[in-house]
């Protein structure tokens, strides 16, 4: 295949990129086969070339989701962001008075099983994973978020047995005011700070900041009047 072929090919997947943003490879590549017509291999061969020179990224896709500018947009208008908002808080509103109220022996344990696994493996954690990573895609992708909010939810739950164990004592009853108090917190600080940042009242630019606190060194050399 000479070069020609391949500008032609280069062209038409940045183009396709721009124009149809694929989600995954397999899209990108049968996208560039109908429109091209040339084989897989060469679409292939092609695609890795603009990667190596970081014109466009395999892996996860970056699909780019705007913060909500306002309240209303982020709970009735934005789909991710209302569908994300809604769960959360209901299965919040759900978890307290199940865990409170259904008893262990009842026809409803179950319940108790669903929602102990879904606040003891994940629910906490994704409410401060979004607290910390506020924008979609940006810093990490949506298995990565699950991944970190996992990790972070068990850190919580032990953290939560070792204050329970030394103020009070380990039971259902404050475990499940706790957690639920917690996650119903963090979940509406990270609305607000979502809807902050949307709507640019604040920006949090992390490589100004490191470069601002890059620049103060404490153990720099002080240079004596003496010494000019």
């Amino acid at each position: 295949m000479n070069s020609i072929d391949i500008s032609e090919i280069k062209k038409a997947i940045q183009k396709i990129m721009n124009e149809d943003k694929p989600k995954t490879v397999r899209q990108l590549m049968t996208r560039t086969i109908t429109v091209t017509g040339k084989e897989e291999s060469e679409i292939y061969l092609a695609i890795q070339e603009l990667e190596k020179a970081n014109i466009i990224k395999l892996g996860s896709p970056k699909i780019t989701r705007e913060l909500p500018k306002s309240v209303h947009e982020y709970l009735f208008r934005n789909k991710y962001f209302v569908v994300e908002f809604w769960t959360l808080l209901i299965l919040i509103s759900m978890f307290v008075p199940i865990g409170l109220f259904i008893p262990a022996d009842s026809f409803f344990s179950f319940l108790r099983i669903i929602f102990g696994v879904l606040f003891g493996l994940f629910i906490p954690g994704w409410t401060i994973t979004n607290l910390i990573f506020p924008r979609l895609y940006e810093n990490i992708d949506q298995l990565e978020r699950v991944l970190i909010a996992v990790g972070m939810n068990i850190g919580i739950i032990i953290f939560s047995g070792l204050i329970l164990n030394a103020i009070w004592l380990i039971d259902s009853v404050p475990f499940v005011i706790i957690i639920g108090s917690f996650s119903l917190f963090i979940h509406l600080l990270s609305v607000i700070f979502r809807i902050l940042l949307g709507s640019e009242i604040i920006k949090v630019k992390s490589k100004m900041f490191l470069a601002k606190l890059s620049e103060i060194n404490i153990f720099k050399k002080k240079v004596r009047k003496d010494e000019k």
